[in-house]
């Protein structure tokens, strides 16, 4: 792996603010039709979380336990907007070359923090760097970037049944200002900006930016709030009949499946188990899969 290589920067993980962990992880597993590949506690930052490792990113489930500077953050954004989406988290190999690109673009990163967390079930531990920056380099959105110990690797969340959803598609973020969305994911975290259109039926313009093998679909209007958010969620699914019916079965309640935007995806939308997170599952041609 050269060096240049190593300083891509790609999507590692989102977060999902909940106040009730075990709840939460129950709605998830039958949401995902997928146990959790981890399930653990972080003493020094005051919360506790479950993992669901994907085909490409991870999600996290991440509730307060106890007192501590993430257990802060979870609290205040509960109290303001309850559970949902809560944080965007990029991922590098090499922390070093991240921060320095990062600052040559105005990028006020931070030097890399180790954390650490413990497997409640296992008693397994991992470890990792996070690089930090004022959430107002992000127009209001909390995230950062992570670098993983080469140890450390989360195991796929298990399969629990037949249909289960295999990776994230995309996340969409909206904001104001479609200018500053391409300064910070573009140029400062270095994320490719796959395309720009204009939608003259949203009145605005949407940017995706592309990373590890999903999107963050960014919606730039004058409808979006004073600061920007993160709103909304497509998960994937290889066959959108079965889990559709899975999902039914399961008591779960979601719409009837129909033709997609993009030429040749179905999708459906999820109405309950998302966590208050608007949810899309979609399912692209075999080709694309």
């Amino acid at each position: 792996m050269t060096h240049q290589d190593k300083q891509n920067t790609n999507i590692d993980h989102l977060i999902i603010v909940v106040p009730d962990l075990q709840a939460a992880t129950d709605q998830y597993s039958t949401l995902l039709g997928r146990s959790p590949s981890w399930q653990g506690t972080h003493p020094d930052y005051g919360t506790a979380n479950t993992l669901f490792q994907l085909d490409n990113i991870y999600l996290e489930l991440l509730a307060v336990k106890g007192s501590g500077p993430a257990a802060d953050i979870v609290q205040t954004l509960l109290d303001e907007r309850g559970s949902g989406l809560g944080g965007l988290v990029f991922g590098t190999q090499d922390a070093t070359a991240f921060i320095e690109r990062a600052r040559s673009f105005d990028l006020m990163a931070s030097d890399p923090v180790p954390g650490q967390g413990i497997d409640d079930n296992t008693g397994v531990q991992r470890h990792w760097r996070n690089i930090f920056w004022d959430t107002e380099a992000a127009r209001g959105i909390f995230s950062f970037c992570i670098e993983h110990s080469e140890t450390s690797a989360l195991p796929m969340s298990a399969v629990l049944t037949e249909s289960p959803v295999t990776a994230v598609d995309h996340v969409v973020v909206k904001t104001h200002s479609a200018d500053a969305a391409k300064r910070f994911y573009g140029e400062q975290l270095g994320v490719r900006l796959a395309l720009e259109q204009a939608v003259p039926e949203w009145g605005g313009t949407q940017l995706f930016f592309r990373a590890s093998s999903m999107s963050i679909e960014v919606i730039a209007s004058d409808k979006a709030p004073d600061h920007d958010e993160m709103w909304g969620l497509a998960l994937k699914t290889a066959d959108i009949d079965a889990t559709q019916k899975r999902l039914l079965s399961a008591g779960v309640d979601v719409t009837d499946v129909k033709t997609g935007r993009k030429s040749g995806t179905r999708v459906c939308t999820v109405k309950s188990h998302t966590l208050a997170i608007p949810t899309l599952l979609i399912e692209h041609p075999v080709a694309d899969q």
